[in-house]
Formats: structure tokens, sequence, C-alpha cells
């Protein structure tokens, strides 16, 4: 995307989403820096840039916090100009919060721009949605490439077509070898996740993006998995045995994901799935 095409307009309320939130935060850390006519350096400790994150373990946006937001959109800059306003995981906000916001976004202050940031768009009100100007921001293209991710999802593949062929549940320990070497992967890989501005927020705050990082990164395994089931049965060798189990999988696999909403761990779902898909199999054997 043309960020200078952004960057130029001096916007009131934005809805800014896209598939990946480092990206969104690194987007909005740009433009709220172009408007406060600092560097990106300086945003996040700018006394008129205001940033309200999900806080505890139900990662909720409350309308105490939403209050505290409305009263600061209402004082005048600091610095004699503009001020930002951005509520991070917007679709996080309780109802009573989207309420209190939806005010707010109808009437801001004419120095004031305000950005609800996301990943899930339309898990907001329709009503919050329509008061603001939307921007869908892409993930940056990457250089670097997840080779432990990409190696495992081979051998992934590699199960699924030994499975097929032999119509049984395979070798269980090559099961559980691919479990515990993704449960050493996503070890590692939450342990790493972190945004620029961790140091400006509290301990809950902190925790629920912590919390939020993770569930975005179990998002993206799980859709990995999906795109190598879909690629498998695409592939002119495998096509005959796999197709006629796809649907199924796909279903499996989702049920297995939505239980990682209610906090189920990742690896536990996929030992699920993965018992599932067998089963599946292995029925038509």
């Amino acid at each position: 995307m043309n960020k200078e095409a952004y960057f130029s307009k001096i916007p009131q309320s934005v809805l800014v989403c896209g598939s990946d939130f480092k990206t969104l935060c690194t987007f909005i850390g740009q433009w709220g820096a172009r408007l406060l006519t600092i560097s990106e350096a300086e945003v996040a400790k700018c006394p008129d840039f205001h940033a309200v994150w999900p806080t505890g373990k139900m990662r909720q946006i409350s309308v105490d916090a939403l209050r505290e937001f409305n009263r600061n959109v209402y004082v005048t800059a600091h610095r004699d100009g503009r001020k930002v306003f951005v509520i991070y995981e917007a679709d996080r906000l309780n109802g009573a919060a989207a309420n209190a916001l939806l005010k707010t976004l109808e009437e801001p202050t004419a120095d004031t721009s305000i950005f609800l940031v996301t990943v899930r768009p339309y898990d907001l009100l329709p009503t919050l949605r329509s008061r603001c100007w939307f921007v869908q921001v892409n993930e940056a293209t990457s250089e670097e490439r997840d080779e432990v991710l990409e190696a495992w999802l081979s051998d992934f593949k590699r199960y699924i077509l030994t499975v097929c062929m032999q119509k049984n549940d395979a070798s269980p320990m090559h099961m559980y070898g691919l479990l515990y070497r993704l449960q050493a992967y996503l070890s590692k890989k939450i342990e790493n996740l972190s945004l620029a501005s961790d140091e400006m927020l509290s301990e809950e705050e902190q925790a629920a993006q912590k919390a939020g990082l993770e569930k975005q990164c179990l998002q993206g395994i799980f859709r990995s998995v999906e795109q190598t089931l879909s690629a498998t049965v695409r592939d002119p060798q495998s096509f005959r045995s796999a197709a006629e189990f796809y649907p199924r999988w796909v279903s499996a696999l989702e049920q297995c994901y939505r239980r990682t909403e209610v906090n189920f761990g990742a690896v536990a779902a996929l030992e699920a799935f993965m018992l599932s898909f067998c089963s599946v199999v292995s029925q038509k054997a």
C-alpha cells in the first residue's frame, strides 16, 4: 500500500485492520508520528498520544477505560497541536465500552484523530464501523522464512499420506513425535512475542497483549495445517487417497481450533485433531 497517501491525510475516526497485528501497530506508530510531527520513537511517550489496551485474563476493554479515554479526547493538547488516540484490539471492547465510544466518534474535537485497531473488524458493532473511515493494511512481505515450521508441515504432510495410503493410524509414535516438535516450536515462538511499546504498558495490559499475540500465532499455525491438508488433496499423487476425507478433516480441524478459544492448549487441540483425522481414515479401511 502507498503509506504516504494515508499519512498526508488528517483523519478524525479511522478503523485500521489487517491480518497481522504487529504490522498494524507499526503502521499506527508511523501515522501517529506524522500527525504529531515527532519521530516514530517518540510517539509512545508523547503526552498527546493516548492508547487503550485490553486488560486482564478476559482481555477486555472496560467501560471505565473508555470513560477516561473520552475525557481525554476533550482535553486541550499539551503541545497546542493535534492529539492522537488509539484503541488497540478494538474488537475487545465490551458492550458498555463500545456504546460509550459511539458519541465520541460522532462528535470528536477538531484537533483529534481516533484510531481503532483490530485484526477482527467484523467483531465490532456495526454502529462503530459505520462511524469510521476504513483502512486495510496488508502484512509486509518478509524475506525471512520460518524454516522450522516449514519442516514440520512437510513432515506432517508425509504423515497424512502415510495414513491415507495405509488406511490405518500409522505410527502413534510418529504422531506424538510431530506433536512434541510442535510444542517445542510453539514455546520458543511465544517466548519471543512482543511489541515495541511493552515498556509503556501496565502488567495487566502486557499480559493481555501477550495473550492476543499468542492467539494470532495459533491462528497462523492452524491456518498452515489447513493449507497443508488442502495442498495434499490437490496433489495428483494423493488426490484419490485424500479427497474423500478432506471435508471431515477440515470440520474436525475447525472444531479443535474452537477449543483454543476457551483456553484449550494448542498442542492438545492438534492432538485431538490428529486422532480424529486418523479415525476418519480408519473408518474407511
